[in-house]
């Protein structure tokens, strides 16, 4: 008996890159032969999709990893994770964080990523998408695909030093300029580090409760549903009101290259953990890494964690760092010395 197809409501592209990723899988199967079974149904709106999906009009539906973070979950669950595209953003500009001109003007969406950049260059000043539009000319379509080359127009014209972006975005821009990665820098502890925001990356297909899993394999990719799992695991217990503060990442790492890294920052401690009394590594095997920070609005405070344990171990590490999460916010937010003073509370809870 012939298998039914297999129907993926495909919404808009966003921007992100979540479409583009999944078109291309989805030739790439073609190619080795493995689509027969596959349709992709494209929607103009991600609520007509999402429709479909719940009157069993098709069987999935591609979303980008935020939006099924944020939503209603009744009715739907989880059917597949796809690989992580890169989730560093990119600054877009002449020269790095570090080199920028001083007091140079940068506009950027994402408010922890300000928070970070101000923490990398106090003197840099970023503003967000909403203060530029008061500031500059605001151009009349509002989406992605208009406002890179609007930021890159007011690069050109010097208005602005440069922007940040995701890379999704950038990349859909089809625009070449001089771009930096703000990235992790785990090895180079004497650069500014940046950890990307929560879920960047990563999307996924979401199906029916009841729909069988083996049908989605083919797209499922392990790491980066653990990832994303843990990622939204500490993500819904923060506060809603500071989950936009905070930068969530987790990523499975071989013990070899976290060895390397700390050898080259001289991370001794960091080494030693992974040693036996004769200096040999204590236990092979991939470790899950988890980071988790937030600053306050000038960058000058921040409270951060960072973990790293066996693979088989993940949710433990994820409890645990919880766990010392709420008592490190508990200490920077509630031992002041007047209780009365709220000022280091809204430093980090500002909506700036």
């Amino acid at each position: 008996m012939q298998e039914k197809a297999l129907c993926i409501a495909i919404p808009p592209e966003d921007g992100s890159g979540t479409v583009d990723q999944f078109l291309r899988k989805l030739t790439t199967l073609k190619e080795k032969g493995d689509a027969a079974h596959l349709e992709a149904d494209i929607f103009e709106t991600q609520e007509s999709a999402l429709q479909a999906l719940h009157e069993a009009k098709v069987d999935l539906i591609l979303l980008p990893a935020e939006v099924w973070a944020t939503m209603d979950h009744h009715g739907l669950e989880l059917a597949a994770t796809l690989p992580r595209r890169e989730a560093t953003w990119v600054l877009i500009s002449e020269d790095k964080a570090e080199y920028l001109p001083k007091n140079s003007l940068l506009i950027c969406p994402n408010r922890m990523l300000r928070r970070q950049m101000r923490r990398a260059r106090i003197d840099v000043h970023s503003m967000s998408l909403e203060d530029a539009f008061d500031r500059f000319e605001k151009p009349q379509d509002e989406s992605w695909s208009s406002l890179v080359p609007w930021m890159e127009k007011l690069r050109g014209e010097g208005e602005i030093d440069g922007y940040i972006v995701d890379r999704g975005r950038w990349a859909a821009a089809g625009i070449r300029a001089r771009r930096h990665t703000l990235g992790m820098h785990r090895g180079n502890p004497e650069r500014a580090h940046f950890i990307p925001p929560t879920f960047s990356g990563l999307s996924v297909l979401v199906s029916r409760k009841g729909f069988p899993f083996e049908r989605t394999n083919i797209f499922n990719d392990k790491p980066a549903e653990i990832a994303f799992t843990n990622e939204l695991e500490l993500w819904s217990k923060l506060p809603s009101s500071i989950r936009d503060l905070v930068g969530i990442h987790v990523e499975q790492r071989g013990i070899g290259t976290i060895l390397r890294e700390a050898e080259a920052s001289e991370d001794l401690s960091l080494t030693e953990s992974f040693m036996d009394r004769d200096g040999r590594v204590a236990r092979q095997g991939t470790r899950v890494e988890i980071r988790m920070e937030t600053l306050n609005v000038n960058g000058k405070r921040t409270i951060a964690i960072e973990r790293t344990g066996p693979l088989e171990y993940a949710y433990e590490e994820i409890v645990r760092t919880m766990i010392e999460w709420q008592e490190l916010l508990a200490v920077a937010l509630e031992k002041r010395a007047n209780k009365d003073d709220l000022t280091l509370v809204e430093q980090f809870l500002s909506p700036y």
